[in-house]
């Protein structure tokens, strides 16, 4: 049965539009905030999303160096991090990240993203 369900977790990841896989990633309300983006991370790793911690690890620092570089005043820095960390988590998807949540992350970073450009 669970071999089914992540089949079809794995289907819909592949057929549906990434903001629509992406809203299946569950306890997290997509806050546009560099630190929700950083809950949303060790939340994924904490439940094996995350196949490996190095790689939980080098994502959650490269949300510190944007945070920090956002409380230095530096949001196109932050944003440059952050689309780092959008190529990363894409490169890794279905590899070391479950797509699905891959998908959420990308959503969750383009979300902050969009937040800081304003």
């Amino acid at each position: 049965m669970i071999r089914y369900a992540l089949m079809f977790v794995l289907l819909l990841s592949c057929v549906l539009p990434s903001s629509v896989a992406a809203q299946t990633a569950p306890d997290c309300p997509l806050t546009p905030t560099i630190g929700a983006l950083r809950e949303c991370v060790q939340h994924a790793a904490d439940m094996g999303h995350i196949t490996n911690q190095g790689v939980a690890g080098s994502l959650l620092a490269e949300l510190k160096s944007a945070q920090t570089a956002l409380d230095r005043g530096q949001p196109r820095v932050a944003i440059a991090l952050l689309r780092v960390f959008v190529r990363e988590v894409k490169a890794l998807s279905g590899r070391l990240i479950e797509p699905v949540h891959a998908a959420h992350m990308v959503e969750h970073a383009q979300l902050v993203i969009q937040a800081l450009q304003r």
